[in-house]
């Protein structure tokens, strides 16, 4: 019986260490994608400088890029965030900026 606790010990550390690791590469990551709510639009009418996305509790803001591959104009954004209704956003971090390099219905 000792030597099933120590075995299920070392597997439930092992298990532990993964998880770790895995949030950990999360937590580094510098592109992908988010889906979301737009909680907030900065800029003019048709000059959106910045816009935030609300993913799974946590807001992410974003920078659109000039060669970004929109699926609508920027200001739509604003829609978004009126209606509720959830973007996709294909993203990567320069920096310390997270820049939206596609963004779509989603």
């Amino acid at each position: 019986m000792g030597a099933s606790r120590v075995h299920a010990s070392g597997i439930l550390k092992s298990i532990t260490v993964v998880v770790m690791t895995l949030g950990l590469v999360a937590c580094n990551q510098t592109e992908g994608t988010a889906r979301g709510v737009v909680t907030s639009v900065d800029g003019s009418l048709e000059d959106v400088i910045s816009f935030v996305v609300l993913v799974e509790g946590s807001e992410l803001e974003f920078f659109p890029t000039a060669d970004g591959d929109y699926d609508f104009p920027l200001s739509h954004l604003r829609e978004h965030q009126r209606t509720g209704e959830q973007v996709l956003v294909g993203w990567e971090i320069v920096g310390s900026v997270r820049y939206a390099l596609s963004l779509a219905d989603g």
